[in-house]
């Protein structure tokens, strides 16, 4: 039973995996076709979330040694999920719609169309599964690769041997459908990248800020019901589940808005 368990649970990460990598590019293609955008605005979402990436992890990571070693008082455990989902979800809002922010604003007009805020929310979040799905893929390689053979653990220390086990044993222990759960989750993430996408481009293209500071307000509280719900055991199928119905749901609404708004230019300008 348990080497069937193994077969099945390789099967989804091995479909998560490559699901992760393929799907956003499926989709950034899909948008360049429709909308007549290009390859290269795609890119420039790439690097939208990478350079936000740069600043974004080593904020977060100092914050966390600035606890963990008293540098910043500690917070009230009772506080601390809701603590972590504040902070972590605004970190995560500013850091990525000032880059989105900062990449209109290099395009300027090669970036002023709705079809381009659309490509660039393609890329920015699907460089980010694209990522997830090839550590996903590298992590099942590894794992297979120390399973099957004795001499790669004994080259190691008999620490870092006792700890590549147990690393092991709870790898092997996820259930089934948990890879999976990560490809929904992608999803998800998507329809609130391009979502994004479109509201920075909104308070850009028709010079209103507050839609920059929607944004990130959207962005934190997306990220912060999410590490709610991990930190108080919600089933990752609810939480899935709800972050499909949030992101898609306010996806259509911010894609009517902007449809409607860029309509309403254009007849203005034809006036």
């Amino acid at each position: 039973m348990e080497n069937s368990l193994n077969v099945v649970l390789i099967v989804t990460f091995l479909l998560a995996g490559i699901f992760n990598v393929i799907f956003p590019l499926v989709l950034g293609w899909w948008i360049i076709k429709r909308k007549g955008t290009s390859w290269k605005l795609f890119g420039v979402g790439v690097l939208t979330f990478i350079g936000s990436q740069i600043f974004h992890l080593p904020v977060v990571n100092g914050l966390t040694r600035a606890f963990s070693t008293g540098l910043l008082p500690h917070v009230d455990p009772g506080f601390a999920p809701f603590f972590n989902a504040i902070v972590l979800g605004l970190l995560a809002g500013i850091f990525e719609e000032t880059a989105r922010w900062i990449g209109y604003k290099l395009l300027k007009k090669k970036g002023n169309s709705f079809g381009a805020a659309l490509t660039l929310g393609a890329g920015h979040g699907g460089i980010e599964a694209i990522i997830i799905g090839a550590s996903v893929l590298a992590s099942l390689v590894s794992m297979l690769a120390l399973q099957s053979s004795s001499e790669a653990l004994s080259a190691l220390s008999p620490n870092q041997a006792a700890l590549a086990r147990q690393q092991m044993q709870a790898y092997w222990a996820t259930p089934w459908h948990m890879p999976l759960a990560g490809a929904v989750e992608r999803i998800a993430a998507l329809g609130l990248h391009i979502a994004l996408s479109v509201m920075v481009w909104i308070a850009i293209s028709f010079r209103k800020p507050l839609w920059f500071w929607l944004a990130v307000l959207y962005h934190a509280v997306v990220d912060g019901l999410a590490v709610l719900g991990m930190s108080f055991g919600v089933n990752v199928w609810l939480i899935e589940a709800g972050l499909i119905l949030i992101s898609f749901g306010m996806l259509y609404v911010i894609i009517r808005t902007a449809k409607r708004m860029d309509q309403e230019r254009v007849v203005l300008l034809d006036l």
